[in-house]
């Protein structure tokens, strides 16, 4: 029962999963199998083999005698992110994202047909001055959202929201670097009219 593999049986309420297991395998790496196939966190699980609550992490398998064909119980909650509210506080934000992007979007049409010489020159230096304006707050939106995302503390079993906000401020930085390639553009213009 060391090294080879074999499959176990995990019943969590009236699920059923089979994954493949060794005896090497300790009861942590179990536990995170289980939550990757059940999505319980570690922190609110409970496994029960033989109507014994096996709680040492470092433990083996083997040492615990599951073996090929095991019944092992789990006990615990789903994570449901619509419970959990720091993950929906970064649904909001992630939504106020959105909302900030087309704010964005909605700017980058107007300073094409700028530079593509679309409007009479004499116009362009106070339509850059307030795309540049308008895109210097577009940018201030996106920083107090990332504001607001650092703001949001997490439990260890929180780990979906974690991996939200991880996502959210990846998009968000993102969507800073085009804000600043787009001032860049602005700036070259705004020279190039003066």
């Amino acid at each position: 029962m060391g090294d080879a593999e074999y499959n176990i049986l995990l019943c969590h309420g009236s699920s059923k999963y089979e994954v493949v297991v060794w005896g090497a395998m300790t009861l942590a790496d179990l536990a995170s199998k289980i939550e990757a196939v059940t999505h319980i966190s570690q922190a609110s699980m409970k496994i029960i083999f033989k109507g014994k609550n096996l709680a040492d992490p470092g433990v083996t398998l083997a040492s615990y005698g599951i073996g090929p064909g095991a019944k092992v119980m789990v006990l615990g909650k789903k994570y449901d992110p619509e419970d959990d509210a720091s993950y929906q506080a970064v649904a909001q934000i992630d939504y106020s994202c959105s909302e900030v992007e087309k704010k964005l979007n909605d700017l980058l049409p107007e300073v094409d047909s700028i530079a593509n010489g679309y409007m009479e020159p004499h116009l362009c230096g106070e339509a850059l001055g307030k795309l540049k304006k308008q895109l210097l707050g577009v940018n201030e939106e996106f920083m107090r959202l990332l504001e607001r995302l650092d703001g949001i503390s997490f439990e260890e079993n929180q780990a979906p929201a974690r991996q939200k906000r991880k996502s959210v401020v990846q998009r968000i930085q993102h969507l800073m670097e085009r804000t600043d390639q787009v001032q860049e553009n602005i700036n070259h213009l705004i020279k190039s009219y003066s």
